[in-house]
């Protein structure tokens, strides 16, 4: 089974060997890795407008980015002038219940809520585990999300501060994203670490 139909089966009855009534799953993963990927996915590769307007469109956007706030026309913050390190600064004044989901705390969709299974997309032993649950083997045919687009690290070091209207110029030229790893400075990890410090805090309770 392709990892894209897992969805689609775990939403039907039947779906895990265990009960005919299904069961409630959620896979988590690493804060810095699930936010560099939503960045990518959503934002760069294919721009949705839903997750980039729960933040550029929330007031708490003067406060993070003050100088590109005021340059703005018409009150609305240019998506294309931002730079994933200017994008973390705003995601981490931006409180859950205003973001999308994609970049709302992996604590936030998991609290008030009963899920039967927690796997951690980071395990390496995740499939296995996920293939016991929907009854049958689990193949990834292709890399997840952005993975298959993706330079081999330190081809665009310092990528934190490229605009992204220059990531999705350089993607529509080439085909390709600069990987993760070129995202992550020290600074960028900071920011990311201290606004979804509560996610590691329920990975370090499961694992």
């Amino acid at each position: 089974m392709d990892i894209d139909e897992i969805h689609r089966v775990l939403a039907r009855p039947y779906a895990c060997n265990e009960t005919q009534q299904g069961r409630s799953l959620v896979i988590i993963r690493d804060p810095v890795k699930r936010f560099v990927s939503a960045f990518l996915d959503k934002l760069v590769k294919n721009l949705r407008p839903v997750v980039w307007r729960s933040v550029v469109m929330h007031p708490s956007i003067t406060l993070s980015l003050p100088e590109l706030a005021k340059g703005s026309c018409n009150g609305e913050l240019e998506i294309e002038r931002l730079t994933f390190l200017d994008f973390s600064r705003a995601v981490a004044l931006i409180p859950d219940l205003h973001l999308d989901e994609h970049l709302q705390s992996q604590t936030w969709f998991l609290a008030g809520r009963r899920h039967d299974y927690i796997l951690n997309f980071d395990s390496p032993d995740w499939q296995h585990q996920l293939a016991n649950l929907v009854g049958c083997n689990v193949v990834v045919v292709r890399p997840h999300g952005t993975q298959q687009y993706a330079c081999p690290d330190n081809t665009f070091p310092g990528a934190d501060k490229m605009t992204i209207g220059a990531l999705r110029k350089n993607f529509h030229l080439t085909g390709r994203l600069p990987s993760a790893n070129d995202f992550l400075s020290q600074e960028v990890i900071d920011i990311i670490r201290s606004r979804y410090k509560c996610d590691y805090s329920i990975i370090a309770d499961i694992y």
